[in-house]
């Protein structure tokens, strides 16, 4: 999987990967997207043997993603420099996260059954209709002896740690209308 860093997207997950080691499911959907899309623009110009890299490598982080970052019901967000999974339902916080979900639906990448799956998730977990949110992550940051980052510095519920959070919101809509799930996505 691709290396998280001191974060990816949010880069509140600061200390996930800050070893060097921590892998990022999201940024595993959202590189082969962008590979896939970039690689149609290479063979457009005639670069096919660099599309096909592309696509070459596309299709290996893919499999690594599938293999590794599906947790039964839903994907994972990340690992921990040591291994830990993070948005995993053995976590006690944070088990599972919406970018995730959203991008593995976003293209068509992911096996179209777990990517159904993964959005049901979001509505069970994720969608608080008498609150009016999307929420990026649930349960959020609070006592876990998890340490992603400053992310755990925002209160329960806030910004990035809970609460709902644009991008991802957005992302998510998206996602119900590659599936196919306008009505939901409209509701949203």
């Amino acid at each position: 999987l691709p290396l998280i860093g001191t974060g990816d997207w949010n880069d509140a997950m600061n200390s996930v990967g800050d070893e060097g080691r921590g892998e990022s499911v999201w940024l595993g959907w959202f590189l082969t997207n962008t590979q896939r899309r970039f690689a149609e623009t290479l063979k457009l110009i005639g670069q096919d043997e660099e599309a096909d890299n592309l696509l070459k490598s596309a299709a290996e982080i893919e499999k690594a993603v599938e293999e590794h970052g599906w947790d039964g019901a839903w994907y994972r967000r990340a690992f921990f420099d040591d291994g830990t999974p993070l948005g995993s339902a053995i976590n006690d916080e944070c088990r599972i996260d919406c970018i995730s979900q959203a991008w593995a639906a976003i293209g068509g990448i992911a096996d179209p059954q777990r990517a159904e799956s993964a959005l049901q998730a979001v509505e069970k977990h994720l969608v608080s209709w008498e609150d009016g949110v999307l929420r990026l992550l649930w349960p959020p940051f609070s006592n876990t002896v998890l340490e992603p980052g400053y992310i755990k510095g925002y209160l329960a519920g806030v910004r990035e740690n809970g609460g709902q959070y644009t991008h991802a919101a957005v992302w998510a809509v998206w996602a119900y209308a590659c599936m196919g799930l306008g009505d939901m996505a409209w509701k949203l």
